[in-house]
């Protein structure tokens, strides 16, 4: 792994020594060439104040996925944008496999500024399989003023700046890596040639480009990179480009990075980080592009409120997502133990319906359970029906149940599941919390069958779904390891149920079934 770079100061005096690369000259040999280079600023998340990483890694039988993103506390949008994304490409690396071999897929996150006002952050994926490897690349950046999370494009001042950096990286290139207009690859030979311009909308999102002079196509007209939807299509515009990998230098400029395959002059390196002079960026930068600078320089990290590290929020957005909810009644119990134990190994999150009267019994459980990311429920002091129950009664039994829970754990469970699914207008109007059912059950208390149990599960799940499990029954705990290797496998992610109820209001007194989008 290339090492990670934090640099803090602007001011600092440095003297970036140029990288040595071997090229060969057809009919020559091999010669030393002095290259250009830029040191980018790179941080891991945890060396930074305010935030930290979290890693998470998961091997099953047929694959092994990894990732890392950084924490910065409270549902921060920049957390949940980049979880989100490398959980989108988890699902679609495992939606791809063959079935030969044991692919691997590994995430990262690096840090490229922080500070109060902007975030950047690199994501990078490299998979393998069958001696094969490919890597990705891609920055997104969190502006505080605006609360989004903006593409590359919206450090730069508008699409004429964007094709004005193409043409100085092809100069670099040309100049100092010795490669010849006809060989700058992709949009770089494209802009150099001018086959594609700023005035002709950049790079078309089909690859099929722009054609040589004429008036611009219809709805090609030069975007404003300061509003976040119009940057957004501006990054579909320049799909490809190589700025969709850049990092501020630590002389104050950009440092570019290329796949050494489209520079042949650059010898046997790991990457290739092309240079663009601070005095040639200087003009091309948006506000938020100088924020950025700055916070790369001289930022170093959150204020220690800023980022809120003990305040978790959602981290995933389940509209974009394959999201399932595990949900588990009546207990906790013997069995519970075991059942943690199962989703550890998938780093699996899932949805506890706690009965009142069990939770001094199994004090350990419901401690285990808040420690390890699990959200508890309340499922009532001793599973009665609330529908036979007074408006009175039933605020008795909900209230017992949830101090019940707090005392051991710091919290009150967010949701109710009411025992059988029995509830009705006293019910709604008499809580305080959202009442939470399920669209997949798995009848695991009737047919006590481990294998029919997770078929169940496995069979009828879609994204949104909501899973009714018992862990009391042995039985349906031992069923849990294959839900969670075949759900795995087609690339859902197990959340909690607030989790996959994110990007609803939910009411108290509402009553929930499934996420499912239609």
């Amino acid at each position: 792994m290339v090492p990670l770079v934090a640099v803090t100061s602007l001011r600092r005096k440095l003297s970036v020594s140029a990288a040595v690369g071997l090229f060969l000259v057809p009919g020559c040999h091999a010669v030393e060439q002095e290259l250009p280079y830029a040191e980018p600023v790179r941080s891991s998340p945890e060396h930074l104040a305010g935030m930290e990483a979290r890693t998470v890694s998961v091997t099953a039988d047929d694959s092994v996925v990894s990732y890392r993103y950084p924490r910065l506390g409270g549902g921060h949008p920049l957390t949940v944008e980049v979880r989100t994304a490398m959980a989108a490409r988890q699902t679609a690396f495992l939606e791809e496999l063959s079935g030969d071999g044991t692919p691997e897929l590994h995430q990262d996150t690096a840090i490229l500024a922080a500070s109060p006002e902007v975030v950047g952050a690199r994501l990078t994926a490299t998979a393998s399989s069958d001696g094969n490897e490919t890597f990705e690349a891609s920055t997104l950046w969190y502006d505080a003023d605006s609360g989004e999370v903006l593409p590359w494009t919206s450090l730069f001042r508008d699409e004429e700046a964007i094709e004005q950096l193409h043409l100085t990286l092809a100069g670099v290139l040309e100049k100092d890596y010795n490669l010849p207009e006809q060989q700058l690859p992709g949009l770089l030979g494209e802009v150099a040639s001018g086959e594609r311009t700023a005035s002709e909308g950049g790079a078309s999102g089909d690859g099929s480009g722009g054609g040589t002079g004429g008036e611009a196509d219809e709805g090609s007209a030069s975007l404003d990179l300061s509003d976040p939807e119009q940057a957004r299509e501006a990054a579909e515009r320049w799909r490809g480009s190589p700025l969709g990998d850049v990092a501020f230098s630590t002389a104050g400029g950009l440092a570019v990075r290329m796949d050494p395959d489209e520079v042949p002059g650059a010898g046997r390196l790991s990457e290739v980080l092309v240079p663009v002079e601070a005095a040639d960026v200087e003009e091309l930068l948006s506000e938020l592009g100088y924020q950025a600078r700055n916070a790369a320089l001289n930022g170093g990290g959150l204020p220690d409120d800023e980022g809120g590290l003990s305040a978790q929020g959602h981290t995933l957005d389940c509209r974009r997502l394959k999201c399932v909810a595990l949900t588990f009644d009546d207990g906790p119990g013997e069995h519970t133990d075991q059942l943690l134990d199962s989703l550890a190994e998938y780093d699996a999150h899932a949805t506890f319906y706690v009965l009142g009267s069990l939770v001094r019994e199994f004090p350990e459980p419901l401690e285990r359970m808040a420690e390890e990311g699990h959200e508890l429920g309340n499922h009532t002091w001793k599973h009665g029906d609330l529908a036979q129950m007074s408006a009175d009664e039933v605020r008795k039994d909900i209230e017992r149940t949830n101090e019940a829970v707090r005392e051991v754990t710091g919290s009150v469970p967010p949701t109710i599941r009411p025992p059988y699914g029995s509830l009705n207008g006293t019910v709604r109007r008499a809580v305080d919390q959202p009442l939470v059912l399920w669209d997949v059950d798995t009848l695991d208390w009737k047919s006590r069958d481990t294998d029919e149990v997770s078929a169940q599960a496995l069979d009828n799940t879609v994204p949104g779904s909501v899973v009714l499990f018992h862990d009391i029954h042995e039985t349906s705990v031992k069923a849990v390891p294959d839900v969670l290797a075949g759900l795995h496998r087609q690339g859902y992610h197990f959340v909690t149920v607030t989790d996959i109820f994110g990007y609803q209001e939910m009411e108290p007194g509402g009553v929930y079934t499934d996420a499912q989008l239609s």
